[in-house]
């Protein structure tokens, strides 16, 4: 189910929330209701503040998230940008290193980019240090600068590595479900209490759907910003293509 089909139904529940206030103004004795106007009133100020909270925290939680991946990213590319620099000037004996790099940056392609952001395994990642380790254990420096070159790949392909781990772990469910579900409760049950207090009439119906939705809108961007390689607010695959396509022409300078 995509963010916006979720929105959607977030909005729904809510704006019922609303209906079932005004059903039960209408099914309840009057004096009823009038007894229990301080309690509906208290409630739903408490659940108000509340929700307030909640939501700007988990909004700001998510772009967080958004934004730490976002910068990682930003890091990576900095990182592979060295690496090859380094493999370029080690020499045409390094040149198999471009071929694992390239491998690692196609499986994180579809690791991030594909159906869906998979989580990178342990044996994965270990997998890729010791592909890496392998290709540089086979290398056979002759000069100081090979072996300082040899030691800045060797630094930089573990960054690497642990940055594509990093990134992928912090991924598993950033927004835990039952917070968010807490929250769709506790907005329901607010405008329950809307719903029983207000007048029954065509412009407050309005006017608290247009408050479920902007609830749903809420939620909507905390979905958005918790998986920012999915939906409207992605982060942008085009740099990782470019160095692919570059290290699959094996184009080690740029003209």
């Amino acid at each position: 189910m995509t963010f916006a089909w979720r929105a959607g139904l977030i909005m729904c529940v809510i704006f019922l929330g609303a209906m079932t206030g005004v059903l039960l103004q209408r099914w309840l004795p009057t004096q009823h209701m009038a007894d229990a106007k301080s309690a509906i009133g208290a409630i739903q100020g408490l659940v108000t503040l509340l929700l307030a909270l909640v939501l700007g925290l988990l909004i700001w939680t998510s772009y967080g998230v958004y934004s730490q991946q976002q910068a990682e990213a930003n890091t990576l590319g900095s990182q592979i940008l060295q690496l090859d620099l380094a493999l370029e000037r080690y020499g045409p004996e390094a040149d198999r290193g471009r071929e694992l790099l390239k491998q690692d940056l196609q499986a994180t392609r579809e690791r991030f980019w594909g159906a869906g952001p998979a989580r990178m395994t342990y044996c994965e990642s270990r997998a890729e240090l010791q592909n890496f380790e392998g290709f540089f254990a086979g290398l056979k420096p002759a000069t100081d600068e090979q072996r300082h070159q040899l030691d800045t790949a060797r630094g930089l392909a573990a960054s690497i590595v642990q940055t594509h781990y990093l990134m992928s772990r912090q991924l598993r469910t950033p927004i835990p479900r039952a917070l968010l579900i807490s929250v769709v409760c506790w907005a329901t049950l607010l405008f329950t209490c809307v719903g029983a207090l207000s007048s029954v009439n065509a412009l407050a119906i309005v006017y608290e759907a247009l408050g479920a939705a902007s609830v749903a809108s809420a939620v909507y961007l905390i979905l958005e910003f918790s998986q920012p390689y999915l939906g409207l607010f992605r982060i942008s695959h085009e740099g990782i293509d470019q160095v692919i396509a570059t290290l699959s022409a094996n184009q080690p300078r740029c003209g």
